[in-house]
């Protein structure tokens, strides 16, 4: 892929990715009290504690790969990620403006 030009605003660019962080922030808060709720009902085993409810339970939270702790712990891994998109690209952004502004420098007209 080439291109003729790039260019990025970098005032637009940070604030954007100010913006990212935020949500993230929200979106990881969110899911701990979540994941917090999930986690508390599955203790109290809602599904009955017969033995349709013991089966479920077999096949649901326990074992050596439990589809219930794959799945929290999976989308646990997903939100913080998200939740370092903005720290990120904020590190880029001002990575290539510290680069230009010292070019620029070295290369005064």
């Amino acid at each position: 892929m080439t291109a003729d030009n790039t260019a990025v605003n970098p005032t637009e660019a940070l604030s954007g990715a100010s913006q990212m962080t935020n949500v993230g922030d929200t979106m990881l808060t969110k899911w701990r009290t979540l994941r917090a709720r999930i986690d508390e009902l599955n203790v109290s085993k809602p599904w009955g504690d017969d033995d349709p409810g013991k089966n479920f339970n077999k096949n649901y939270l326990e074992g050596d790969n439990p589809p219930a702790t794959s799945v929290l712990e999976g989308g646990e891994s997903m939100v913080i990620a998200v939740s370092k998109l903005g720290e990120q690209v904020r590190e880029g952004v001002q990575g290539v403006v510290d680069i230009d502004d010292l070019t620029a420098e070295w290369f005064k007209k």
